[in-house]
């Protein structure tokens, strides 16, 4: 029985947590671990499984490999924040609400949305003695993600487009599955507090484009505003989706073949750590606030806007809830509150660069296109806001 990641979990525990009808399970299946190197990660240390069946029938039914996830708080977060006890609470909240959505899916297919199949899950402190885990398909040398920079493609932000669209017609169609998101646990005074204050740092990082232009935001940085901006469906009166609400370029798992032409295909999207009910527009603003260049984002916005309203009539026809109308007026809503994330996003970005690119001009290149964009998405804040 082998330990993963330094954890209590073993091999053997996780096989039969995952296929719980498998008896003999040291006759009839090895394990080989390979633990992952995950540099941007948050919220989790990774590996992968092999699995060598010894029976061909075996070999027919399972899975040769699975992916599994198991909480941590990394450095990337603790040289953030050093209030131990509140991202320990925040992992596990944010582990529950990922337990949560692969649970109430059920490994459902949504059409044109996939995401991993799930195998196994706890919560943190769910198993007394147990950390928490997530086991699920896994795609280790499948797919490819892409860099924050470039970021994406116009091709690939159009696929994620109408993946979004496909998502939230099964949804519009299955209400039942915005119930248990309606909490918004993460999103707290301090957590505001905090995107606002390392947002900040933006001023010193470009002071001829940012000096003296963040700190007046501080009101679109408060709990009070995060809340109406998710709940504005409601003055909207849209239904709600379930929001990804990390929609970023490392969470979108690519075809490799496909991922760099006209037609991407999307193998998977990933961590649903931050899931919640909200604003059609919420995830739409997160891919093109800081996924893509400025110029991309302000040349294709509105028709963006459009092909996701094109992309529900087709797959709902007259059932469609939303108005063209309605899902421009939901983007301009959420765009300062989406702000928040992007720009402390830009932070993090800038900083994990400092560390892993060690080209020193590739990574001004990086850091400058990364305050480029969020010089656009302040400068668009100001126009809605009409600060």
């Amino acid at each position: 029985m082998t330990k993963l990641l330094g954890s209590s979990y073993t091999t053997e525990y996780v096989i039969r947590q995952c296929f719980p009808e498998i008896d003999n399970v040291n006759e009839r299946v090895r394990c080989e671990i390979l633990h992952l190197e995950n540099a941007k990660s948050f919220w989790s240390l990774i590996a992968r499984i092999s699995l060598k069946w010894t029976r061909d029938e075996d070999r027919e039914q399972y899975p040769s490999s699975i992916f599994i996830k198991v909480p941590t708080i990394s450095a990337n977060v603790t040289g953030i924040d050093e209030d131990i006890d509140g991202l320990k609470q925040t992992l596990i909240d944010l582990t529950a609400n990922e337990e949560t959505f692969y649970r109430l899916m059920d490994n459902a297919i949504v059409r044109g949305f996939p995401y991993p199949h799930y195998y196994h899950g706890e919560e943190v402190a769910e198993v007394p003695g147990r950390e928490g885990c997530l086991v699920l398909e896994d795609f280790s040398g499948q797919v490819a993600s892409l860099d924050y920079i470039p970021g994406f493609t116009l091709p690939q932000v159009e696929c994620l487009i109408d993946a979004l669209a496909s998502w939230h017609a099964y949804v519009f169609d299955h209400p039942e599955l915005t119930k248990p998101f309606h909490h918004f646990k993460h999103i707290d005074a301090d957590f505001q507090n905090l995107l606002f204050t390392e947002s900040q740092k933006l001023e010193s990082f470009a002071p001829d484009w940012f000096d003296g232009r963040i700190r007046p935001l501080e009101e679109y940085f408060t709990t009070e505003y995060a809340y109406g901006a998710i709940r504005s469906y409601g003055e909207l009166d849209i239904p709600p989706v379930i929001v990804h609400m990390d929609m970023n370029t490392t969470n979108v798992l690519w075809n490799k073949e496909t991922m760099n032409t006209n037609k991407p295909e999307i193998s998977s999207i990933i961590d649903f750590q931050q899931v919640h009910t909200g604003n059609i527009c919420e995830d739409i603003a997160r891919i093109l606030q800081i996924g893509v260049s400025v110029e991309l984002r302000r040349e294709n916005e509105d028709r963006l806007l459009d092909r996701y309203h094109q992309k529900l009539e087709k797959i709902m026809g007259k059932r469609n809830p939303v108005s063209l109308d309605q899902v421009h007026s939901a983007y301009r809503r959420v765009f300062p509150f989406v702000s928040n994330f992007s720009l402390f996003a830009v932070v993090c970005y800038h900083s994990m660069y400092n560390e892993q690119e060690k080209d020193e001009r590739i990574r001004a290149e990086k850091q400058q296109e990364l305050l480029s964009r969020a010089k656009g998405v302040v400068d668009d804040v100001y126009r809605i806001i009409n600060l």
